[in-house]
């Protein structure tokens, strides 16, 4: 039987999923449910610190299984896919139905619906002796999930319907969406108020939660974003001064500092060590082999073949990176090594038993390889060999980086170059320097916007950013975003005898590229997400 109201298939079974928490010795690992209801679940600290464990992994594994870094960096130019579905975005032709559309937006809205259990029953649900430090931080983590969320989604569909409290629409989910202005707003203050509620640091088993630099650094990229909304030619000045601000207090006042080496970001070392990089700021957090919903797949679908991953996955004959995004590298960046294979590329910590591997791309009948004469290395750690056990099918334990103290340091230089031609800036070059010569290269006296979106491409490549980079470059200058774009090799090598030939394939993009369209199960549920979009009514 049809549901009446799509909504309540993701607000219900987070009611649900809410009211089976408990203690456990890792804020990762969820124990079964019992007979606890909302009522009567938040009377310890232990269960109210567990309330928000889920929001680091489940709610947002729809979106990072595929459709997460698809958008990401299929729509963006970084990688080329023959797969039907996927193509639409690589081509810029999503149609309503895509299931990779409905995916995203199914998935960033459970993480929204999630958080507003904790925001509204928290406050007034949790026992007598729970600490008001700990029920704050915990609602700060969900306000910052929930920012998170609701960040994506204006990026992506411009304006959605912002939700506060779950119950409000489970007798009538026929909403309208709100403006693209009231979003931004809505995120600004759910972000200000975790980073006012959120800790600097945790220690023992809740390491790998949100901070206080978390929420700012999340906090600056909005502002970078928004600063370009509704403008033309420039930015909005105000906006650039608190990404800014923010960013360089987290520079200058967390004491986190970047990985020294480029490499050791993509290598799973086990799961206390993802917790403990310092320079991811918030990720999605995995369990590997824990069952579906707890483990990151990427390497499943990434991996050129199964003899790299030794569990049956390997997919990535049917993927890889764009010839454009390999020209993108220039000489001598240590980057593209860690992104990218190319033939005769070696890599130790994979298939260690035969000592290592050599990629090479050849004429055979491999498509991947005849594609694109390279294919994806990052977040590709290897066989359960390779990583004492923690591989399963379709199934690592590697986080995905959502927020990088790198990215903070690069919205720290765009936010001081501002609407300026370039930069001499003395902080603003450390801090991209610092980015830049961890690669191996050399440092810059000058930057410009380019110098930046350059290396934010090469920087996040297969880190599902660089959509989000174009988009934000459309807000202020759509023409030169667009001419980015329609300029970009799309296309494949093929194989004459055993010469390598382009068959070059160009895209054209228009405005309407830079929104995705809402999902058709949405719209014929709720028809008002077809009006025009309403101011959000903060006072009430």
């Amino acid at each position: 039987m049809k549901k009446k109201y799509r909504l309540l298939r993701i607000i219900v079974p987070v009611i649900l999923l809410l009211s089976g928490f408990a203690c456990s010795e890792d804020f990762l690992n969820r124990p079964p449910q019992d007979a606890l209801t909302l009522d009567n679940f938040y009377q310890t600290s232990e269960q109210v610190n567990a309330s928000t464990a889920s929001l680091y992994g489940w709610p947002w594994f729809d979106l990072n299984d595929k459709a997460h870094w698809v958008i990401g960096d299929a729509t963006s130019g970084n990688h080329w896919t023959n797969d039907g579905d996927m193509a639409q975005f690589y081509q810029l032709g999503v149609t309503q139905n895509n299931p990779r559309l409905n995916e995203a937006w199914n998935s960033l809205f459970r993480v929204i619906a999630h958080s507003n259990m904790v925001i509204n029953n928290i406050p007034t649900k949790a026992g007598a002796s729970v600490p008001a430090e700990l029920k704050n931080r915990v609602v700060g983590e969900a306000k910052f999930m929930r920012a998170t969320a609701y960040f994506y989604l204006v990026r992506l569909w411009g304006p959605v319907p912002i939700i506060e409290n779950n119950s409000a629409i489970v007798f009538d989910s026929k909403i309208p969406r709100n403006t693209v202005e009231s979003v931004y707003q809505f995120i600004i203050n759910d972000l200000t108020d975790a980073a006012g509620k959120l800790p600097a640091s945790y220690s023992g088993n809740d390491r790998g939660r949100v901070t206080k630099w978390a929420a700012e650094g999340m906090l600056a990229k909005v502002y970078l974003a928004r600063s370009g909304w509704g403008q033309s030619g420039s930015r909005n000045q105000a906006d650039l001064d608190k990404a800014k601000e923010l960013a360089g207090d987290v520079i200058n006042s967390s004491g986190l500092k970047l990985k020294p080496e480029y490499a050791d970001l993509f290598l799973y070392k086990g799961e206390d060590a993802e917790k403990d990089n310092q320079e991811s700021l918030f990720a999605f957090q995995w369990i590997p082999c824990q069952g579906w919903g707890t483990q990151n797949t990427n390497q499943a679908y990434w991996a050129k073949d199964n003899t790299l991953t030794g569990v049956g996955d390997g997919w990535g004959g049917y993927i890889g990176p764009t010839i454009d995004l390999q020209n993108e590298y220039e000489p001598g960046d240590k980057r593209r090594h860690e992104t990218i294979m190319q033939d005769g590329d070696y890599y130790p910590e994979l298939k260690k038993k035969d000592g290592g591997y050599t990629f090479v791309a050849q004429p055979n009948d491999n498509i991947g390889e005849n594609a694109c004469f390279a294919a994806i290395k990052k977040y590709v750690i290897g066989t359960p060999e390779d990583n004492n056990g923690k591989v399963c099918f379709m199934s690592t334990g590697i986080n995905t980086y959502v927020l990088r103290l790198a990215d903070v340091y690069l919205i720290y230089a765009e936010a001081v170059l501002g609407n300026n031609s370039s930069t001499s800036d003395a902080d603003a070059l450390a801090a991209f320097n610092a980015v830049r010569t961890r690669a191996g290269l050399d440092a810059k006296t000058s930057i410009t916007f380019q110098d930046i979106f350059h290396e934010r491409r090469v920087e996040f490549a297969y880190e599902a950013d660089f959509w989000y980079d174009l988009i934000r470059w459309h807000y202020w200058n759509p023409t030169a975003a667009i001419a980015f774009i329609n300029n970009q090799e799309r296309g494949t090598y093929y194989w004459q005898g055993t010469t390598r030939m382009l068959n070059s394939f160009k895209i054209t993009a228009t405005d309407d590229s830079f929104v995705l369209p809402i999902p058709a199960s949405e719209t014929d549920q709720n028809p008002k997400l077809l009006d025009p979009p309403v101011p959000y009514n903060f006072g009430k």
